[in-house]
């Protein structure tokens, strides 16, 4: 996450004139995941609406402009400097240094964002699994990888049944066979074989017909790999490397340990968004969480991975009380201290996410949910994918 001195002074305005990130983004005429950009994203509006900021703010226009222009020039330095960054490379060296592609119509590479918590319980999967529905209507071609042994979220996308019948009966191929980078024998071959990662794939995962949303599984098997992992924390990056034009939106959904699953995940993402329930010992993931990205950053400086958003789920009625208001108090409190985004939208209570979830659909063809339930997923799924820079392809 890229928090300029210009976002962290709008937040510090907002919060002075108590203002939620929506009601700013009405009163600016702009979407509220637009302001999610400028206070997490490093966006730096136009001169105009900077005046018109000021004005909703009550703040000097031109210390608020001139924050605007030094974190813009700050951003434009650092981008430079990495462009034509060159590390004492000869000539010939640099000649051959191939040049980032910018022709208008060049197809993009996928977002890979990743949820991740280091306490369990605070529903990753089910924020994963209607986050990839989502972007399934909205024609943004998605691929969901279940990385937890447990396998929730494939169980979730393809229901219990068509899961054991098609994967585990069948010994299909899993994201096991990404950590062991082969594909043992089985009754058709009588040796191993290079990973292919068509062969893993779940083509049409989604509940639709002409659904573009895949699935890469999992399987209770990929708890070998916790126990020995040496190798294996870049396999995951290698193999979406191969496929990184095939997809708009890499979904994974992580374990709660820290692991080789865990900094296979850093490796592959780029960004990060954290699923918190508000209860107590809400907070106890997060300063886990945050040691274990600074020691990877420390040691993969060249790589970027940030947190997007903390998002809050009240998956039970509970934390809707006192402790709830205390836990989000905590959390906001730490995201405060890290420069972590918290998500103005929130997934709340609703027995329609679980009752989602045994009926293997998403939550708008859930039977029963209400419509308020949905809205409200809608807004905070559009929320995430203003966050990781994702856009929907048809009105």
């Amino acid at each position: 996450m890229r928090v300029t001195p210009f976002a962290r002074e709008v937040k510090r305005l907002r919060s002075e004139q108590r203002l939620t990130v929506r009601q700013l983004a009405a009163e600016l005429g702009k979407s509220f995941s637009y302001i999610g950009k400028i206070e997490a994203g490093g966006e730096i509006p136009t001169p105009d609406l900077i005046l018109k900021m000021a004005e909703v703010l009550r703040a000097d226009f031109a210390e608020l402009f001139d924050t605007a222009r030094e974190s813009l020039l700050s951003a434009y330095t650092r981008e430079v400097a990495n462009e034509y960054r060159y590390n004492n490379t000869s000539g010939d060296q640099l000649s051959n240094l191939s040049i980032p592609n910018t022709k208008e119509g060049e197809k993009n590479m996928a977002t890979v964002v990743s949820l991740i918590n280091m306490k369990g319980g605070v529903g990753k999967t089910t924020l994963a699994m209607q986050l990839a529905h989502t972007a399934d209507t909205m024609d943004i071609k998605t691929l969901a990888i279940d990385l937890d042994p447990q396998s929730n979220l494939s169980q979730a996308l393809l229901g219990p049944k068509k899961y054991y019948s098609e994967i585990i009966n069948l010994r299909k191929p899993t994201v096991v066979q990404v950590f062991d980078d082969y594909i043992p024998t089985d009754q058709e071959t009588g040796s191993p074989r290079l990973l292919n990662i068509n062969d893993i794939i779940i083509k049409k995962a989604g509940y639709w017909s002409d659904s573009t949303m895949d699935l890469i599984p999992s399987r209770l098997e990929l708890s070998r790999t916790l126990k020995n992992p040496h190798g294996k924390e870049r396999r995951l990056a290698k193999t979406l490397a191969q496929i990184k034009d095939m997809y708009d939106l890499i979904i994974i959904d992580c374990a709660p340990t820290e692991s080789v699953l865990t900094e296979a995940t850093y490796f592959a993402s780029r960004y990060i968004i954290v699923p918190i329930k508000p209860e107590f010992m809400a907070t106890i993931g997060l300063p886990l969480l945050a040691r274990s990205l600074k020691e990877f950053r420390l040691e993969n400086e060249d790589h970027l991975v940030e947190i997007a958003g903390l998002v809050f789920n009240h998956s039970s009625s509970y934390t809707s009380g006192p402790e709830g208001t205390r836990s989000i108090r905590d959390v906001t409190k730490i995201a405060t201290e890290n420069n972590w985004y918290v998500c103005e939208n929130q997934v709340k209570y609703s027995a329609s996410y679980a009752k989602s979830a045994r009926e293997g659909v998403p939550l708008d063809r859930t039977s029963y949910a209400r419509g308020s339930v949905i809205q409200g997923f809608q807004l905070l799924a559009e929320e995430i994918f203003g966050l990781i820079k994702i856009q929907k392809e048809h009105a």
